[in-house]
């Protein structure tokens, strides 16, 4: 079996890997914030700065979650079906007097931006790097769609599935030259847009099932993310008041505007994250 941490890419977000330092204000109560979202729309474990699962990189703020509300068919959506965490509607009659039902675990990795220089490199070239993912990412969809299925068919990873278009692909492990030069030059790019490779290399590996920015309203344009990414926004009278009532308010300061695609993080990355949260939950308890 490949060891992920041998990657060459892994090995490259270790060297790119950088302590976070100068830590503002704002962007701590953005992280406060997001960790509260998450716990509100049903994750159980939740801890800010948390490591990546195969790299030196950490996350802002990272959500396990296990379990999805109970709906009965005719009941309005409740508010955290937002598209944060995917959600089905279950019967009471099958779960009686329940709030929760037990789901396929999932993961959650949030990214929080305060200022467009966090988020994009300031200069002219913005647009053009924008155009010229948008480019390699329809190569690369071009590729996974058509010659990874025919020549390295190994690679699928679900193998129940009754249709191929419904299947999984662990397209991270192909070999195919020309994808893995599509792959190096978009994190070139990605380098070029956001001053590292984090957000390309954790969407590539699957790192969780489900990515997003969180920023305040108005700053991530929909086509500045980067692929595989969501967005949440904050509204702006939350930035500027740590009230603790922010946090459980009934018009949440934080709201899904770009639902993320779902991956499908292989199982030893979910019970790798989890295992992380613990560690970064533990270390923040103890101060």
């Amino acid at each position: 079996m490949t060891d992920l941490f041998a990657m060459p890419e892994a090995v490259e977000a270790r060297v790119e890997a950088r302590p976070s330092t100068g830590e503002t204000a704002a962007h701590r109560r953005l992280k406060r914030l997001a960790a509260s979202f998450l716990v509100r729309h049903g994750c159980p474990a939740v801890a800010v700065e948390v490591p990546c699962p195969i790299s030196r990189y950490r996350v802002d703020v990272a959500g396990y979650v296990d379990r999805q509300r109970v709906i009965m068919p005719g009941d309005a959506a409740p508010d955290d079906s937002s598209g944060v965490i995917r959600r089905r509607r279950w019967s009471r009659q099958d779960h009686p007097g329940q709030q929760w039902a037990t789901s396929e675990p999932r993961t959650i990795m949030l990214e929080c931006k305060q200022s467009r220089a966090d988020f994009l490199r300031d200069g002219r070239d913005t647009e053009r790097l924008l155009r010229i993912r948008e480019r390699l990412r329809r190569i690369c969809d071009h590729i996974e769609r058509h010659r990874i299925p025919r020549e390295e068919p190994d690679l699928r990873a679900d193998e129940t599935a009754l249709f191929d278009e419904l299947a999984e692909w662990d397209y991270a492990r192909s070999r195919l030259p020309s994808y893995r030069r599509m792959l190096r030059l978009l994190r070139r790019v990605d380098r070029k847009l956001h001053g590292e490779t984090k957000f390309c290399m954790i969407a590539t590996y699957r790192l969780a099932n489900l990515l997003y920015v969180v920023a305040p309203e108005g700053l991530v344009r929909r086509r500045e993310l980067a692929p595989g990414w969501g967005l949440i926004e904050c509204r702006a009278d939350a930035m500027a008041d740590d009230d603790p009532a922010l946090y459980d308010h009934v018009d949440p300061p934080l709201r899904v505007v770009v639902p993320a695609p779902e991956h499908a993080s292989p199982v030893r990355h979910r019970q790798r994250l989890l295992r992380n949260i613990a560690v970064a939950a533990t270390r923040a308890s103890l101060g």
